[in-house]
């Protein structure tokens, strides 16, 4: 019963630790038009790649550092894997608000925070994955459910902060840095050292740089698997990084800033909980039979997101935009139920770890791509033109899944 109880205790606070992590990813995307208003008013001008580039370079240098926090997690201690995550994060958050110009915002925010955060997935879902086995699929959508309740709550705070007036932006970052910091200390003393998996001889299941990486490279699944997540990060991070600023520069007359704020989140959000925990809920009870279907609700959630992305991008009022972006949550909820359970069907426990920061790498560097392109396209096209081209990237991210269920899954599924 005691081991019972601590994997649920272990989950809640893995899932407080994702709620900071990935609340405060979404500050930058909140506060953007503030930030760009604070910065028109020193004289340098920036244009939407400029500030595009901040939020590439945070994914960029979180796919870079991941697979080193899923080689340490699965060599060194996950559980001090994720606090000196938390630790890092919370100081680049936190130094963010103290950012004087861009490129000062893009070191803080950009790297260091960005640093921190790659080092706690790999260590996250190894023992989520765990001490969860019948459980997965369920497990994954709480702490999916916790990651959009983190984003609503720190996207409504930032914003309401930034319409304070002018440095209002910078208390978000302060905020929540320090609550990051804080959080570290607790998680700290709570979690328990959880030892590797042990291998059917008993022993600990160490494994080499090497086999690990031999592991997922050998899996053609696996690779098919991370192009998709790519297209799915480019288009996601793309979307949320924009449509607060989409909304305001677009229908600015009838959408104030705080509300921008709260609808293009709140209502992308509300839809991924319910996308993630309906599509979690029946891919675990129909996985027990046919483990296909995690794939099924990958390519799902991608298809889905086409018709999200191609409404919010002309939509002819803030009404419909944000109903486009209530579908583009769902879908996003959809597919996040399965994204780490259906690349474990094919890697096996020793290597999860690591497989994570491999398959979370490949995807980040494609994904890197997306903001600053959305930016690139929106100076020399349109916005919307931008909007309606992650459709394309979507669909594309959808065809790469179908051929790992159809083609490879059968001879690269591990029991």
């Amino acid at each position: 019963m005691r081991k019972l109880d601590y994997k649920w205790r272990l989950l809640a606070f893995i899932s407080a630790t994702y709620f900071l992590a990935q609340g405060t990813r979404q500050i930058y995307n909140t506060v953007l038009p503030q930030i760009k208003a604070d910065f028109a008013t020193s004289g340098t001008a920036f244009t939407d790649t400029d500030f595009g580039l901040v939020g590439s370079a945070f994914t960029l240098v979180f796919g870079l550092v991941l697979p080193l926090g899923g080689f340490l997690a699965d060599f060194l201690s996950r559980k001090w894997m994720i606090v000196c995550g938390a630790a890092l994060f919370s100081v680049g958050i936190f130094c963010s608000g103290f950012a004087a110009s861009l490129g000062a915002l893009l070191v803080a925010y950009g790297v260091i925070n960005a640093a921190g955060q790659a080092l706690m997935p790999p260590s996250n879902s190894s023992l989520i994955g765990q001490f969860h086995v019948e459980t997965r699929a369920t497990a994954f959508s709480i702490y999916q459910i916790v990651f959009y309740l983190g984003i609503v709550v720190c996207s409504c705070a930032s914003g309401w902060m930034a319409s304070l007036g002018e440095g209002g932006w910078r208390r978000a970052f302060w905020l929540f840095g320090a609550a990051g910091a804080a959080w570290a200390v607790v998680i700290s003393f709570a979690m328990q050292n959880t030892p590797q998996p042990q291998n059917a001889s008993g022993g600990d299941e160490k494994a080499t740089l090497r086999e690990a990486l031999v592991a997922f490279v050998g899996k053609p699944s696996a690779l098919l698997l991370m192009a998709g997540v790519g297209a799915y990060l480019y288009a996601k991070y793309a979307f949320n990084l924009w449509i607060v600023d989409y909304l305001r520069r677009s229908f600015g007359e009838t959408v104030t800033l705080r509300e921008a704020a709260f609808h293009a989140v709140f209502w992308f959000c509300l839809g991924s909980t319910a996308g993630v925990a309906l599509a979690g809920r029946i891919s675990d009870r129909i996985a027990v039979r046919n483990a296909k279907v995690r794939f099924d609700m990958n390519i799902l959630g991608l298809v889905l997101c086409i018709p999200g992305f191609l409404i919010s991008a002309y939509a002819p009022n803030a009404s419909l935009c944000i109903l486009g972006t209530g579908i583009v949550g769902f879908a996003a909820g959809v597919y996040d139920s399965n994204f780490y359970a259906s690349l474990f069907e094919v890697v096996k426990p020793r290597y999860r770890a690591a497989a994570v920061g491999v398959f979370g790498c490949g995807g980040a560097v494609i994904g890197a791509v997306g903001p600053a392109m959305l930016g690139w396209t929106s100076t020399h096209f349109s916005m919307s033109t931008g909007m309606a081209s992650l459709s394309i990237v979507a669909l594309a991210g959808a065809i790469a899944i179908l051929i790992a269920k159809t083609v490879f899954f059968n001879k690269d599924k591990e029991q």
